[in-house]
């Protein structure tokens, strides 16, 4: 009976990390919660990791906007100065101006990605990972993201 219940664990695992939500803080402490319905309404993108590996998910943008995160016109003064901390399950993390993360800013997107190559991500990779379009070297593409927060630098 343990070795059953065991491998049913062990089935479901990708499930219930599939199914994790995503945490964002903006400048101002409001924490939002968004869980994967959420995100999928969503504007969705395109990326490639490291100029190589096609990835899709929902815009970073996107993302800090619904999280009440200045974005184009409004992004200006003292917002100029935040930055984004991406932080992944190990505590992996990178961090990106708020301006690399405005789409008026730059033509390539950046996304948190739920699918690669017309496929669900990973249990390794996934549910989450940011994937930076521009960026030659993968070197901040999080896995496994669980968190992202903006802070005003001082």
């Amino acid at each position: 009976m343990r070795a059953l219940l065991v491998a049913v664990a062990l089935a479901l695992a990708p499930v219930a990390a599939l199914a994790q939500t995503l945490t964002v803080t903006n400048a101002e402490g409001r924490v939002t919660t968004f869980t994967p319905e959420a995100l999928e309404g969503l504007p969705r993108a395109e990326a490639r990791l490291g100029g190589k590996t096609a990835y899709e998910g929902v815009s970073l943008t996107a993302v800090l906007r619904e999280a009440g995160v200045p974005q184009g016109p409004r992004l200006h003064g003292k917002p100029m100065q935040a930055f984004v901390v991406v932080t992944g399950r190990d505590g992996y993390r990178a961090v990106l101006s708020i301006v690399e993360t405005d789409a008026s800013f730059r033509d390539s997107a950046i996304i948190l990605a739920d699918r690669r190559k017309d496929a669900p991500l990973t249990a390794e990779e996934g549910p989450l990972r940011l994937v930076i379009d521009a960026d030659a070297r993968p070197d901040r593409g999080v896995r496994q993201v669980e968190s992202v927060a903006v802070v005003i630098a001082p």
